[in-house]
């Protein structure tokens, strides 16, 4: 089978891991308590591959996630933050004339943080929907492609803040995304940042399917920008986030005593059910669950969970 990367369609991918659907079952088991058997069918392997000319990281075969499992992850506490350092960053990029769309809205926690004269918000949870509405907010269920057909040039900011990484169609994602902007439009993404403590951690489960389907990096980013013909105006990386401290401080924890083991095995692994791990992470958490008060200093903080990218459209009218 030849492997293509989602992003560029390139097919210049290295092959960095495959792991067992069986062993990423047992980690969503553990975390949800969800029978995963369905979503994977008779899959048995899953190659995780890096795309040498958009830096995209990305899994195949494609594995998306149910309605059920969504509704599993979306009951669990903080699946939907209501504030969060890219909300701030792209509300610098909004005037209070602008009509807003955002694209997986959730509950509409960014559209209470920003001034503008009109908003929509698309989404697919009802919970989330009926949320937003509730508070007096436009939300409504429907794709981004079927909406671009309906309202091309309409907008003058799209925005989706964690939603590039579940999408199985990144091109059309994007080009409908754009198809509605106005000429001159602002286009905000937000995703999780590989070059953060992200990538250093093992057994995290929703960095992988059939939550996440890619993984991105600034580079990635910068590439949409060439690709699609859009102006790149600013790359923010956000300071590491008081709820993240905890699991940045316990992957450093574990990356230090693995060394000092001189096991080095984990740098290439996704997952690790081994009892050796269970008892270094669960040293290293108690470890992290001490020191993480320590990390005050703004100034010093690594970088954290996301990367945003602000790009204004540079499509003429005609297209």
């Amino acid at each position: 089978m030849i492997v293509s990367d989602p992003l560029s369609q390139s097919k210049d991918v290295v092959l960095l891991e495959e792991i067992e659907t069986a062993a990423v079952q047992k980690l969503y088991k553990r975390y949800i308590d969800h029978d995963m058997s369905a979503d994977f069918s008779s899959l048995e392997k899953i190659g995780f591959y890096h795309c040498l000319e958009s830096d995209l990281r990305f899994f195949s075969p494609i594995v998306t996630g149910n309605d059920i499992f969504y509704e599993k992850l979306q009951s669990l506490q903080d699946y939907y933050m209501d504030d969060k350092e890219e909300f701030d960053f792209a509300k610098t990029h909004i005037k209070e004339s602008d009509f807003v769309l955002e694209i997986g809205s959730g509950k509409g926690s960014f559209a209470k943080k920003i001034s503008c004269s009109k908003y929509l918000g698309l989404e697919f949870n009802q919970k989330a929907i009926k949320q937003a509405t509730d508070c007096g907010i436009e939300v409504i269920c429907e794709t981004i492609e079927d909406h671009a057909i309906k309202y091309p040039h309409r907008y003058d900011v799209v925005c989706s803040f964690q939603v590039l990484e579940h999408i199985s169609d990144i091109r059309s994602f994007i080009e409908s995304s754009i198809k509605c902007l106005k000429p001159g439009g602002i286009l905000i993404y937000s995703v999780p940042n590989h070059e953060s403590f992200l990538s250093m951690l093992v057994n995290n489960a929703l960095n992988m399917p059939p939550h996440h389907l890619s993984v991105w990096s600034q580079k990635s980013l910068e590439y949409v920008g060439k690709s699609f013909n859009l102006e790149l105006l600013h790359l923010h990386v956000d300071k590491l986030a008081d709820i993240h401290k905890r699991a940045y401080l316990t992957s450093v924890i574990v990356e230090s005593i693995e060394r000092s083991l001189g096991d080095n095995s984990y740098k290439s692994k996704l997952i690790n059910h081994s009892v050796k791990y269970k008892i270094i992470s669960k040293i290293a958490d108690k470890a992290a669950a001490f020191l993480e008060s320590g990390l005050s200093n703004t100034n010093s903080l690594p970088c954290g969970h996301s990367v945003t990218a602000a790009y204004k459209n540079s499509m003429p009218l005609s297209s």
